[in-house]
């Protein structure tokens, strides 16, 4: 089982699957309040660290999609919406999931992660941020710390199992999965029937909340009817096999009706989608399949989309086509749909820019047509500078063109990539080793693990960095300090573990 699962099985109180209905008034509407939105007993600051842990875990799962164009895209569209949210100042996170089922979900702290088959099966972007504003509004109103934070005990024992649920699947082995899925489903059996009303009253507020953002935010509400019916009929698929906690959150006539009275109202608003929504789904179909047969199947799917005759339709079947040929070593082919694409709008989009230089660079058979490509890398990048897509590809060309000090240089004076981000210290790492500079490399490497919160890989990585000891002075007392800053960290949560568990120990009632 997964670790991605075993976050989304115990925390899907708020997901999708079994859905959320996104209905409520815009402006002026008397939003029914569940109590107090900031349970002490799960402050904020723990909430985040909460989430924070749980991410480290979901971003080791292969299920994990760490894809730079569906990412900035999904966290274009979130922050459009936290926008105009309640939640305007919370820290938020968008993330997808490798997963063919109708599904997206909260996390504590504002980590929301969408499956790559809900993102496929939105005909429209309104649809989309609809699922989005939903999630959010799960976010603003707090109500994985209030769910938490309802009784002591039922905290307790739902935290408990989580991080059960986690030490458990860390542990690996042939049975650590089902260990994690007992663990979860232990922890649930024992809180749900306290859960369960409430769990049903945050959706309807979630509902409303999130139509409201919705629609402040400039998209088509009634776009959700539609979406509506999809994700009933995908519910519906779960019921043999999914775990009770999901089976719990139906969507229900009554907040189907919500949603269908609260559109009925609306003005029609004609939002034309974006053209990069239209891509990123192209691009989502063939990220989702991970076989040859598959990419064949795609090739042939996206030359039959062709015949529809829509701009955006044409568009992103020649972008689904030119990625589905690169997948599958054909960069010729993958170059003659990525300039059709081109050639078929104006729009500005560095998504489909950066399938241009790329696949410009891979059919590349000379020095010339390679510096063609790498130099409309970096007119992207110019044009975009905060784009991690943009400058990410432009130094990834730079290290494919053996120009490792000037990917490097770049990356330093850049603004899209900040040193907070693991992907900064990858890209340095890989440019590093490709200049034989080990410690360096390690140290970047280091870094990096320690941002996904994989703190005995980081400090692997620092030791390594000493043994190459081909730093200057300044470097390897860098990587020194940095040793002892995490050693000291690590020390300082495993007593933290311990602390706590005496402390449950001495809170137990005597018998």
């Amino acid at each position: 089982m997964p670790i991605a699962r075993v976050a989304l099985v115990l925390l899907v109180a708020f997901t999708l699957a079994a859905p959320a209905a996104l209905p409520a008034r815009a402006q002026g509407f008397e939003l029914p309040m569940l109590g107090e939105a900031g349970s002490e007993e799960l402050p904020p600051g723990m909430e985040r660290k909460l989430g924070e842990q749980i991410m480290a875990q979901i971003r080791r799962d292969p299920d994990y999609l760490a894809d730079p164009e569906s990412t900035e895209y999904l966290n274009h569209l979130g922050y459009q919406l936290v926008s105009v949210s309640a939640a305007r100042t919370n820290d938020f996170s968008f993330f997808i999931v490798r997963d063919p089922m109708l599904n997206a979900f909260a996390l504590p702290g504002g980590f929301i992660g969408v499956h790559t088959g809900l993102v496929i099966a939105a005909q429209t972007e309104s649809e989309l941020a609809g699922v989005i504003a939903h999630e959010i509004g799960h976010v603003s109103q707090r109500h994985i710390a209030r769910m938490l934070g309802q009784q002591k005990d039922t905290m307790a024992i739902q935290i408990g199992a989580l991080l059960l649920a986690i030490l458990a699947a860390r542990a690996g082995g042939s049975s650590s999965g089902d260990l994690a899925q007992a663990a979860i489903f232990g922890g649930q059996a024992a809180a749900i029937q306290q859960q369960l009303n409430f769990s049903r009253e945050a959706e309807r507020e979630a509902d409303r909340v999130g139509f409201v953002t919705l629609v402040n935010a400039g998209f088509d509400g009634r776009g959700l009817e539609a979406f509506f019916g999809r994700l009933q009929q995908g519910s519906r698929l779960y019921e043999g096999t999914a775990p009770a906690y999901l089976r719990t959150h139906p969507l229900t006539v009554e907040r189907i009706s919500d949603m269908q009275n609260r559109t009925r109202n609306l003005r029609f608003k004609q939002r034309p989608d974006a053209l990069d929504f239209y891509l990123v789904r192209a691009r989502l179909r063939v990220l989702q399949e991970v076989s040859t047969q598959g990419w064949l199947d795609l090739l042939e799917y996206f030359n039959g989309q062709l015949k529809q005759r829509t701009a955006a339709s044409d568009v992103a079947a020649h972008y689904g086509a030119a990625l589905a040929a690169l997948k599958l070593n054909k960069p010729d082919l993958a170059l003659e749909n990525a300039l059709a694409a081109r050639r078929l709008t104006t729009a500005s989009s560095v998504i489909l820019d950066k399938l241009v230089s790329e696949t410009r660079f891979a059919a590349a058979r000379s020095e010339d047509e390679r510096r063609l490509a790498l130099d409309a890398a970096r007119d992207t990048a110019a044009r975009h500078p905060l784009s991690l897509v943009a400058v990410a590809n432009y130094i990834d060309l730079l290290n494919k063109s053996n120009q490792h000090q000037q990917a490097i240089d770049t990356l330093r004076t850049q603004i899209a990539i900040t040193r907070s981000q693991p992907a900064y210290h990858a890209l340095l790492g890989r440019s590093y080793q490709a200049l034989g500079r080990q410690s360096l490399h390690h140290q970047s490497m280091g870094e990096m693990y320690a941002l996904l919160g994989i703190k005995p890989a980081a400090l692997q990585q620092l030791e390594l960095a000493r043994r190459a000891n081909d730093g200057d002075f300044y470097t390897m007392s860098e990587i020194d300090a940095r040793v002892r800053e995490l050693q000291a960290e690590m020390r300082r949560e495993q007593e933290a573990m311990r602390e706590s568990g005496r402390s449950s120990q001495e809170g137990k009632p005597s018998r």
